[in-house]
């Protein structure tokens, strides 16, 4: 099949997050035998410079997409695309030279399926749609349903009013009934969206995250007494920065003084004067998390902690920290589409009391984790990402 991808970020090996789900999508689809196009922005030195797609790829379009517009720059474009703003700046934000480029694409090369990887992406797809040769499926990969994630900010006290979520919802909702399929990364997203579409049930199918397991493995010798709990995450992503806070308002103090040497990392990208504030000689928040190191971050851990309450999708940092044999405490939704055995391979509450007692319970238990260790890397490896790249190839075949 000669596939093309369109993702919002490039999905270069060194980055972590949905980013590298993509990366071995279109590594584990080429060595299937699929031919690769990749059209994508590539704003940094490091995205440029890179190498790590090419063995996979026919070809790679990389275009510096305008991610710092002005507010009236994007009020400009919002009257004449007719888009909500949240769609014309920021990571993926529309590119007039993304958007020619993929055209002039579709009118030279045939392609079996085009899938906009993020929904960002399908604005892409559904501004081209009566271009769109009727041979080629059109796929927009629902990585998170924006509405969905709007109305929890909102909840949470977020100045969003209900006439944005309204405007979102409706052109976000028109991107996905302009394509052949729609995907999901868990079963509960796929509910998520039906309930708010019902038409898209038939249209809709689940292909999950994955995790190289190969690459992230428990480390030999596991130095048991350190008591570092963990959160991992980009930080430029709303819901990981929210997550942060959540530990720190809700169980930090109680964990601080229950178990006095215990230490807390807040690693990723970019993160903001509101996180480091945090910071103190047990509490450290600091940029990381390349994949170079991420690994050897999971291995010096003793507890991944997850105390997600925004957005949706497949937090490919559990899988990762499962692969590694890290023992995780988690909200209900940062564990969607996992289906882990409660106090077997995790810990799953969303009572900040019972959250804040089981990492206490794991730090004092050092036999516990062990445990759950051997459990965490059994679960993780149900979900290779040789599984989810097979997933998406059966999707394809079954409806073009």
């Amino acid at each position: 099949m000669n596939l093309l991808f369109i993702p919002k970020v490039f999905p270069r090996a060194s980055v972590i997050g949905g980013p590298i789900l993509i990366h071995h999508r279109i590594k584990n689809l080429s060595k299937m035998g699929c031919r690769i196009t990749v059209i994508a922005p590539g704003d940094s030195d490091e995205d440029k410079n890179d190498k790590s797609l090419e063995p996979f790829c026919e070809d790679i379009m990389l275009f510096d997409s305008p991610k710092n517009r002005t507010s009236g720059e994007v009020e400009k474009l919002k009257a004449e695309l007719n888009r909500p703003s949240f769609f014309l700046a920021g990571d993926g934000g529309y590119d007039p030279q993304l958007d020619q480029a993929f055209r002039a694409l579709l009118s030279r090369r045939s392609f079996d399926a085009i899938i906009a990887e993020y929904s960002m992406m399908g604005q892409y797809l559904e501004a081209a749609k009566e271009i769109i040769p009727d041979h080629t499926m059109s796929i927009i990969s629902v990585h998170e349903c924006y509405t969905t994630a709007f109305r929890q900010r909102a909840s949470k006290g977020e100045p969003i009013n209900e006439e944005t979520i309204e405007k979102l919802f409706e052109y976000e909702f028109k991107m996905y009934r302009s394509v052949d399929r729609v995907l999901s990364l868990t079963p509960e997203d796929r509910e998520a969206l039906v309930r708010l579409a019902p038409e898209l049930k038939d249209k809709t199918d689940v292909v999950p995250h994955g995790v190289d397991t190969d690459f992230y493995t428990p480390p030999l010798k596991r130095t048991w007494d350190t008591k570092k709990i963990l959160f991992l995450g980009n930080f430029r992503h709303h819901p990981n920065v929210d997550a942060v806070q959540n530990f720190m308002t809700h169980c930090w103090e109680k964990i601080s003084r229950e178990v006095p040497d215990a230490t807390f990392h807040a690693i990723g990208f970019d993160p903001p004067p509101e996180l480091l504030a945090f910071r103190s000689d047990r509490v450290s928040v600091r940029e990381g998390g390349a994949h170079s190191n991420v690994r050897d971050i999971y291995r010096e851990s003793d507890i991944f902690v997850a105390p997600i309450e925004l957005g949706g999708g497949f937090r490919g940092k559990l899988l990762e920290a499962l692969a590694c044999g890290l023992p995780i405490v988690s909200t209900g939704l940062a564990a969607f589409g996992i289906g882990p055995v409660n106090g077997k391979e995790m810990f799953v509450t969303d009572d900040y009391n019972e959250f804040t007692g089981y990492i206490i319970r794991l730090l004092k238990d050092t036999d516990l984790r062990k445990n759950v260790s051997t459990q965490a890397r059994a679960l993780g490896e149900r979900f290779d990402h040789i599984n989810a790249a097979r997933r998406l190839h059966e999707v394809i075949q079954a409806y073009r």
